[in-house]
């Protein structure tokens, strides 16, 4: 498939899975799991599943889209997605995504690393991944990061003293181990507003600070499987881990 598929950058319809009928500009010799629903079928799964219409979603680590198109289909007219990306060029890919779509109404796109503070960053990227993390997060040793950039960070308790941004019902946080400098981020959201957090979990160490955070504020941490088992001890999570938060209240 991939010596067919062509060169460079292509506009494709999504062929199966919970995005079927969506419109991506992609890289079918890189990003064909795109093309074909693939992607993290327990994701996509999971918000099929917990994610209703009229509801208020962060996605913190949006990539190009693929996922924040997925919420789009799920809140409906009256909820909107707040995507937060850091990389500039996945940012021009997933503006183009959103407007392919003309889901521009539905869809705040903030350019930024979401961290424990704000201010600027140290972002490791990797281009030929389209990857990248805050230096400092868990996870991929910084060796395996080709180049650094300076960019924008931003706390989301920060993100929400802005009254104009809307509280999430649902967040979810893919951000390669910064989930370790995020988390302490937003404490006062956890605590005050409860949303349901959905998490890639990268490292042993996004492990502990994860379970620590989330047992702090009284929530049950399951996996990302049907009926959502719940994971009892932080020795039980692997060094990448699918998981779904729930506030005990």
């Amino acid at each position: 498939m991939n010596r067919a598929a062509p060169e460079g950058l292509s506009e494709v319809t999504i062929a199966a899975g919970e995005n079927v009928g969506i419109h991506m500009l992609l890289d079918l010799k890189k990003e064909k799991d795109y093309w074909l629903g693939t992607y993290e079928p327990e994701l996509q799964a999971v918000i099929s599943d917990l994610v209703k219409p009229g509801q208020i979603v962060y996605d913190i680590g949006a990539n190009i889209g693929f996922i924040t198109l997925l919420f789009t289909k799920r809140i409906g007219d009256q909820g909107h997605v707040y995507a937060f990306e850091a990389l500039p060029a996945n940012v021009s890919r997933l503006i183009h995504n959103i407007e392919l779509n003309a889901l521009e109404e539905w869809v705040t796109i903030i350019q930024a690393a979401v961290q424990d503070q704000s201010g600027q960053a140290e972002f490791l990227v990797a281009p030929s991944t389209g990857m990248g993390k805050v230096n400092g997060s868990a996870g991929r040793a910084s060796v395996d990061y080709e180049e650094s950039i300076q960019v924008e960070g931003i706390s989301i308790d920060g993100f929400i003293e802005d009254t104009r941004n809307l509280l999430p019902d649902i967040l979810k946080i893919d951000i390669e181990g910064g989930e370790v400098l995020a988390l302490p981020g937003m404490v006062k959201l956890l605590h005050a507003h409860r949303p349901i957090l959905l998490i890639e979990l990268h490292g042993i160490e996004a492990a502990q600070v994860t379970w620590d955070h989330l047992k702090q504020e009284n929530y049950r941490i399951c996996r990302m499987e049907p009926e959502y088992p719940q994971v009892d001890k932080v020795q039980d999570l692997n060094w990448k881990s699918y998981l779904v938060a729930f506030p005990n209240e």
